[in-house]
């Protein structure tokens, strides 16, 4: 139908009062977009009637986009939903059911409150909160429905955002590409460059380790990184220890999660829960999740990971995307024992967050991020493939002692929501939208995997999955240090290899029985010539080679044959 705003909403209730879930007269072109209207689907009505402005290729409720909004009041809520009493339109922009900020458009558009914020302000009940796929959307504005509205005021402002939308897609021809992901595009802060490796990382697993001598800066680093999710010059920008940063120092006598979790004691004569600091800091991280919260795991492998982390390493396998929304089996199972319904009150006084507990027992949030530092000498306890399977790995071996004498924190840049959690948690999450590039990653691992063939070393999904995840984390960062454009195919290779260091190399280990100079040598063959053909270039593990790529993978396998000499290597120093 030729568009008109007025007409489409009066359209919209009129298949509403008729029960009529049908498309007709609910779809219009505007301005080069494509205009959907909704009052439900399947036979459901909605509690939230929409009408949406996207570009060609980009699906609602999936990425950026603008939508106005027509939301009833509480009262409304409670009443049979064909009673529909409209009190606020909305227009809003920015995200959708993925929880995306409005990164693309904060430059552009003053930032208002979130409809979540809005929310509140209407006395919703937190349970309807949840269910608003639009929480996290932010408002360019609101009008209050009478029996006169300002159709022309709305179709203004909807021309002035949209004219916003439109100057986003010229500018970033494959935005929606991104944004019809789970995983979210981010416009890359030149600041976030030389932190690149760390951010992806995190984003596509929520779980590092950091590794390298003593002194390195390693929960340093981690420290500033929660710093960076503030804005500068902020109190928390400028704290010791921000709110969203713990660091918790691991024992050597820690064999068990009872210091980390906590435990049942019975000291009192009844079951009482005494809740450790990761616990509490689970918690807390519930209690905001736009913020990305970094737990820091000081010398990690002074004790067996395995044992005092063992529920973490398996919840976080647990992991899956679900409507938008990042779930995981619980890590304290909820139960009906008083100490239980002690242990949530104990632990929060935000209703929302406490009832989430109570419902679905006590589960990781999504933005909680946990790093793991670590020195690898003869004190410690190595790593068991268990634990290195389910960590994206960093080496920080480099001193710069010229480093950190200008400035008091790391210049990281604003990171948030966007740039740190990844909604893509699974291979499958990505193939579709990035079938290219995966198949590409795939063909890659494919010929590593041949090498290790018949060894303890060889890799299945897990690693499969992480692989695509990093490969695609990595491709907004398109641009080096001083602004010039980077080739996609150079962005794959050069993902390919620091994931190849990760999680390929960081598993192998052993005598020469196991790991033999000629083994390392025809992975090192195999990596090279996969880069190669990925992006034409050649690669050497040695710096500055004349006519070659610095290879960080290429250059641990020489490390790790130097190693061998001794009848034994490994990947840690």
């Amino acid at each position: 139908m030729e568009y008109n705003l007025r007409r489409l909403v009066n359209s919209m209730w009129d298949h509403r009062n008729k029960g009529d879930f049908g498309r007709k007269g609910l779809e219009a072109s505007y301005r080069g977009l494509s205009v959907k209207a909704s009052i439900g689907m399947t036979g459901n009505l909605s509690k939230i009637p929409w009408i949406s402005y996207c570009a060609e290729g980009q699906e609602t409720q999936k990425g950026i986009y603008p939508v106005l909004l027509f939301y009833g009041t509480s009262e409304f809520i409670k009443k049979n939903k064909n009673d529909i009493i409209v009190k606020k339109i909305v227009l809003a922009y920015g995200v959708s059911a993925n929880n995306q900020p409005d990164i693309l458009w904060g430059t552009q558009v003053e930032k208002k409150k979130t409809i979540q914020d809005a929310f509140v302000e209407w006395k919703y009940k937190t349970s309807d909160i949840r269910i608003n796929k639009y929480n996290s959307s932010y408002i360019y504005e609101i009008y209050d429905w009478t029996d006169n509205v300002d159709y022309d005021k709305i179709q203004q402002d909807v021309d002035s955002i949209i004219d916003i939308y439109l100057e986003i897609i010229e500018k970033s021809k494959n935005v929606f590409e991104y944004t019809s992901l789970r995983s979210s595009l981010v416009l890359i802060n030149s600041s976030n460059v030389s932190y690149r490796s760390y951010i992806a990382a995190i984003k596509s697993k929520p779980f590092l380790l950091l590794a390298g001598i003593s002194g390195t800066g390693k929960s340093r680093i981690v420290r500033e990184l929660a710093r960076a999710c503030w804005e500068e010059g902020s109190e928390e920008y400028k704290a010791q220890k921000p709110k969203n940063f713990e660091m918790i120092q691991v024992k050597p006598n820690w064999h068990d999660s009872s210091e980390l979790l906590g435990y049942v004691s019975r000291v009192s004569g009844k079951p009482e829960f005494i809740a450790g600091d990761f616990l509490k800091f689970i918690a807390k991280a519930w209690e905001n999740l736009d913020v990305p919260h970094f737990l820091c795991l000081d010398e990690m492998n002074l004790a067996p990971v395995e044992q005092y982390f063992a529920e973490y390493l398996s919840v976080v396998e647990s992991r899956k995307n679900i409507d938008g929304e990042i779930v995981t089996d619980a890590i304290i199972e909820k139960c009906a024992e008083q100490w239980y319904f002690d242990l949530t009150a104990k632990l929060t006084t935000n209703d929302e967050v406490r009832t989430r507990f109570m419902n679905e027992g006590i589960t990781i949030p999504k933005n909680l991020i946990v790093v793991g530092t670590v020195n690898m000498d003869e004190t410690t306890f190595s790593f068991s493939r268990k634990v290195l399977d389910r960590a994206m790995t960093i080496e920080m071996n480099e001193v710069d002692l010229e480093g950190g004498l200008t400035k008091r924190y790391e210049q990281i840049g604003k990171l948030g929501e966007a740039e740190l959690i990844g909604y893509a948690v699974e291979g499958v999450d990505v193939y579709d939208a990035y079938k290219e590039v995966c198949d590409i990653t795939i063909k890659y691992l494919k010929a590593i995997n041949e090498k290790l063939e018949e060894t303890p070393f060889k890799v299945a999904y897990r690693t499969r999955n992480e692989f695509l995840l990093y490969v695609v984390n990595n491709l907004p960062y398109n641009k080096d240090e001083n602004g010039a454009e980077i080739p996609q195919e150079v962005v794959i290779a050069r993902a390919l290899d620091e994931i190849t260091n990760m999680k390929i190399l960081s598993r192998i280990e052993g005598d020469e029985t196991k790991v033999s100079k000629d083994f390392l040598s025809g992975l090192g063959h195999a990596i090279a010539d996969g880069l190669k053909e990925i992006s034409g270039k050649e690669y050497a593990g040695v710096k500055e080679k004349e006519g070659t790529e610095h290879a960080i993978s290429l250059a641990k396998l020489e490390e790790m044959k130097r190693r061998l000499k001794s009848g034994y290597t490994s990947f840690w120093s």
